[in-house]
């Protein structure tokens, strides 16, 4: 989804209910920002009596200036969705009696 519309007629004819895609694009979403997260794990410098200001503001900057920006996760989840990228399943509930 490129140009950033949502064609909900797409995502309700790739399943029988609006609800459940948004419930599968969603949780799609939150993996894809968590597989980021691990990915691209950025350690938080605490200022130590060892770090002085200058080195720590030239690790902000280079920090800064290794930034890529990516495309939202809704909008991958989404794309993901419509192109038949995505499979899932319900989750059997245990009926002990």
């Amino acid at each position: 989804m490129s140009d950033n519309k949502i064609n909900l007629k797409k995502i309700d004819d790739k399943s029988e209910d609006i609800f459940e895609a948004a419930i599968v694009i969603g949780k799609r979403a939150r993996q894809i920002i968590s597989e980021r997260i691990m990915k691209n794990e950025i350690h938080s410098f605490e200022k130590d009596s060892e770090l002085n200001d200058e080195e720590f503001n030239e690790i902000k900057e280079e920090i800064g200036m290794n930034y890529v920006e990516m495309s939202k996760a809704t909008s991958v989840a989404i794309d993901e969705f419509c192109n038949d990228e995505l499979n899932w399943k319900y989750e059997e509930k245990n009926t002990e009696e």
